[in-house]
């Protein structure tokens, strides 16, 4: 039988997976315009990696949703053995290309805990969602990150742990996913609110993201001068107004030259753009025609 709640949450979250790659200009990152800062990715191996993740976001909400009376730890335990899996899935579907790995733990770690959250009648998002994010989170770092040894350290992230004490996504689970609580989910609404159109609210949102996270998907192509070159560009984006002025703009897309030409691709704060817009689509429904259908502003 077709679990209606769990369904409702995977399309959401598979929906906010096939956005965030439809979103321009999204500065160093894969977007319909162009691959980005990268050269072994484009818009179809995303489509492809976003595809062979939709029915994991709805096996990740209904395993949620399932243990409702079950501690958040061991909740997030048992999902994590169906993300070795998705990921397993997801390096097949591309060949190995890693286009979505870290939105992958991402979208579903927020998938299953939307589901518990849900089936304990608190809504999404809400202080209990990322509350229940950050118990279920809870030890994550000192569990897989404070007992490496720079021999040890194998991905990206652990090695940017040894060298610098970068948690990376994992702390920013454990923390609850602050930055979309605070920064990115409300950008997101405001632009919204304010009449601009998915595209450019996403955009928003994005920059917004960029600002103050330590994004280690720039750290590990670039170090700390390519994220010193992030932070301070966006700042001046921000400062000029963002998408809301001519002149914000018009720095939005020479940051997007710029972070190409550098081989900066603020890959994490995608992702957690995928997780904003995913908790918005889960809480307001999907975007109306007035939203999805309204030119951007950077095509003018």
């Amino acid at each position: 039988m077709l679990d209606l709640q769990a369904s409702r949450i995977g399309a959401a979250f598979t929906a906010a997976s096939f956005f965030e790659v439809c979103i321009y200009p999204s500065p160093g990152l894969v977007s319909p315009k162009d691959s980005g800062a990268h050269q072994d990715m484009n818009l179809f191996t995303f489509v492809i990696g976003s595809s062979a993740l939709s029915p994991y976001f709805t096996a990740f909400a209904k395993l949620g949703s399932d243990q409702a009376d079950v501690p958040a730890p061991e909740v997030f335990a048992n999902m994590r053995k169906l993300g070795v899996q998705a990921e397993g899935e997801l390096l097949r579907a591309t060949s190995g290309v890693n286009t979505q790995r870290g939105q992958l733990f991402i979208l579903g770690l927020a998938a299953g805990i939307a589901g518990l959250c849900l089936s304990r009648g608190c809504p999404v998002p809400s202080p209990e969602f990322y509350g229940l994010a950050r118990e279920a989170c809870q030890g994550l770092s000192a569990q897989e990150l404070f007992i490496l040894s720079e021999d040890k350290a194998k991905t990206t992230g652990e090695r940017l742990y040894v060298s610098g004490g970068y948690t990376g996504v994992r702390g920013e689970a454990e923390a609850g996913f602050p930055t979309v609580e605070h920064v990115g989910y409300p950008a997101l609404v405001d632009a919204l609110k304010r009449g601009l159109s998915l595209n450019d609210a996403a955009v928003h949102s994005l920059v917004t993201i960029m600002s103050v996270l330590i994004d280690t998907t720039v750290l590990g192509r670039r170090g700390e001068e390519g994220l010193a070159i992030l932070h301070a560009t966006v700042s001046e984006i921000l400062a000029a107004g963002s998408v809301f002025t001519k002149a914000g703009r018009e720095l939005i897309l020479s940051a997007h030259a710029r972070f190409c030409a550098e081989r900066i691709s603020p890959g994490g704060s995608a992702d957690l753009l995928s997780l904003a817009m995913a908790l918005l689509f889960l809480e307001q429904g999907f975007p109306g025609t007035q939203a999805l259908l309204a030119p951007s502003l950077f095509e003018r």
